[in-house]
């Protein structure tokens, strides 16, 4: 079974319920992402994924194709 890794990315411009499924769908259908965690209240993204199907840049430059900038969180 292949480790799953784990990427957090503050929203910038997100302020609604609305923009949730907006950038959702960037994400939707890759392969390789095995949940997205989005919460609009705190203003953050987490995705879960599997790195050896997708990485980190590109689940980045998937996101801002919703057309907000994403700017990495720190990992805890």
């Amino acid at each position: 079974m292949t480790q799953l890794d784990k990427i957090s990315f503050k929203v910038v411009g997100m302020y609604c319920t609305t923009c949730k499924p907006i950038v959702e769908k960037q994400l939707k259908d890759k392969d390789g992402i095995k949940k997205i965690d989005l919460n609009y209240m705190t203003d953050s993204v987490s995705v879960e994924f599997d790195p050896s199907l997708i990485t980190k840049q590109e689940i980045k430059e998937s996101l801002e194709k919703s057309g907000y900038k994403f700017v990495r969180a720190p990992q805890y």
